[in-house]
């Protein structure tokens, strides 16, 4: 056997071996985002859905003016911890981007200023607790749309 003919079968089995482990990779790769992407987006859901809950807590409490006011601040006192908000913005803290970090901070902090205008007595009507409500609104969506382009972007 000539020597060029062993080298072209060793150099071919190397192309071969070489291909086959970048497709390899390439498809880890890929998979591995995919799987991170997915996790990113239930803890992000995870986050939404605590919030959500928390402050419909705060709201029933708030439109609750029949309901003697110490009642309406047992109802929402421990709405971070019932709702487990803090845990899980911990956990999103942990695998965000940083914007996406720096927008849930914010978010928790104005779900705290409308729960703490509950707490002081004041109800849906009063223009503390609509301010409050509002402000936490519009931060809301701010995380939205920064959740939604850190979901969007290449990893």
């Amino acid at each position: 056997m000539e020597w060029t003919a062993l080298a072209a079968v060793v150099l071919g089995g190397a192309i071969g071996v070489g291909s086959t482990l970048a497709t390899d990779r390439a498809r880890w790769r890929r998979d591995s985002m995919t799987q991170d992407r997915e996790t990113l987006r239930s803890v992000y859901v995870q986050y939404l859905e605590a919030l959500a809950q928390a402050r419909d807590v705060v709201s029933h409490a708030s439109r609750e003016v029949n309901r003697p006011e110490e009642e309406r601040r047992h109802m929402v006192w421990t709405v971070f911890q019932d709702h487990e908000v803090y845990a899980k913005q911990y956990a999103l803290e942990l695998i965000a981007p940083l914007d996406v970090v720096e927008q849930a901070q914010e978010v928790a902090a104005g779900l705290l200023a409308y729960r703490e205008t509950v707490v002081r007595g004041e109800t849906w009507s009063d223009a503390d607790c609509t301010a409050a409500r509002r402000a936490l609104r519009e931060s809301r969506r701010a995380l939205m749309t920064a959740m939604r382009t850190s979901l969007a972007r290449p990893q």
